[in-house]
Parts: structure tokens; C-alpha cells; sequence
């Protein structure tokens, strides 16, 4: 009863996608050596991973589940623990699995069209979100994303539009601007999870 109360409240929220990234970048801002250094890390790694296919594979979903794990220690008023990106790796099989999961999903929305792909990105966001506060599986986060944003479909793709011309402006400043983009992205995307489900005040 209590679950299906407040799939009903996320279902009828207010999205206002504005406030997720003005709030996502408040906090970045706010501690921006801390964020900065975290977009480093996860840069290098994936950098130094995608030397080959399989190792790329191995390493994104556990460092997103990681960088969610640290955005959400930070909005419960801890400081920003740099360490706390390898927790991500605690959760190995669900977050490569959602991964792989999600990047084929994608990539075949993609092929069809592009848009059928910024749908399903838009669908599963929440996914690394599940995995790091309620510890839920691979599939069960997927869906759980899924069912999530499904209510607010558009906003969400909207949003997935709006990340990723962030992201591409980041990539054209010679590649450093993603230091500051990536945990922006992170970070609105942790803001819109609290606000559509709430993180449990640890």
C-alpha cells in the first residue's frame, strides 16, 4: 500500500527540469575541486578501460553506480569522499549487467532512427540510482527506472536532450569540460531521483 502510494505521488510530481541542473550545479559548484577530481577519475579509468570492449564494459556501470553513491552521501550533508567512487564496484553484477543491458537496448533504439535510443537512455537514467541506494538488481532497477520515468516520458527524454548538449559542449572545450559536465550530469540526475523517489536520509 505504502509502495503503490508513492508510485501515484512520483507519478503526478512536478518535473522541473531547470531546478534539477540549477540545483545540480549548486552542489558541484559548491565543492568543484572535489567534483572535478571525480571527473577526472572516472575519465581516466574509462579512458584507460576502453582500451579494449570487454574492459570498457566492466568499469562505466560500476563507476556511475559509484558517483551516485558519493552525489547521495553529499545531499545528506556529508563531504564529498572521494574514495567512496570504487563503492560503486560493490555492486559489480547488477551494475555491469544493467549496463551491457541498457547500452544494447540503446544502441538497436539508435539504429531504428536515434530517437527510439534517447527514449530508452530516457527510461533506464534512474537505473545506476537504484542499484546505489536501494541495492536492487540488475533487472529490478531497470525496471524500477523504467516504470519511473515512463510517467514522465517526455520530460525525461527532454532531459536526456538537454545532458547531452552539456555533455557535447564539455567534449568540444577540448575534452576538459567534461570534468565539469560529467558530475553535473550525475548530480541533476541524483536531484531528480530524490525529488521522484526520495533517498533515505542515512
Amino acid at each position: 500500500m505504502a509502495e503503490s502510494k508513492k508510485n501515484t505521488e512520483a507519478s503526478k510530481a512536478q518535473i522541473n527540469l531547470g531546478s534539477w541542473i540549477s540545483r545540480g550545479w549548486d552542489m558541484i559548484s559548491a565543492d568543484l575541486g572535489s567534483f572535478i577530481l571525480l571527473g577526472l577519475i572516472y575519465v581516466a579509468i574509462i579512458g584507460i578501460a576502453s582500451s579494449t570492449v570487454i574492459g570498457e564494459f566492466l568499469v562505466i556501470g560500476p563507476l556511475q553506480v559509484g558517483l551516485f553513491i558519493v552525489i547521495f552521501s553529499k545531499m545528506r550533508g556529508n563531504p564529498v569522499n572521494i574514495g567512496d567512487i570504487a563503492k560503486g564496484f560493490n555492486f559489480f553484477v547488477a551494475a555491469v549487467l544493467s549496463n551491457i543491458l541498457i547500452g544494447v537496448f540503446s544502441t538497436i533504439g539508435f539504429l531504428l532512427c536515434i530517437i527510439p535510443g534517447i527514449i530508452v537512455v530516457a527510461l533506464y537514467i534512474f537505473t545506476p540510482a537504484f542499484i546505489a541506494e536501494k541495492n536492487l538488481d540488475f533487472w529490478e532497477a531497470m525496471e524500477a527506472s523504467r516504470n519511473l520515468a515512463k510517467e514522465h516520458l517526455f520530460e525525461m527524454v527532454l532531459f536526456v536532450i538537454i545532458l547531452g548538449l552539456i555533455n557535447i559542449a564539455g567534449f568540444l572545450l577540448c575534452g576538459v569540460g567534461l570534468l565539469f559536465t560529467l558530475p553535473l550530469t550525475y548530480a541533476a540526475t541524483a536531484i531528480g531521483y530524490d525529488e521522484l523517489v526520495g533517498i533515505e536520509k542515512k
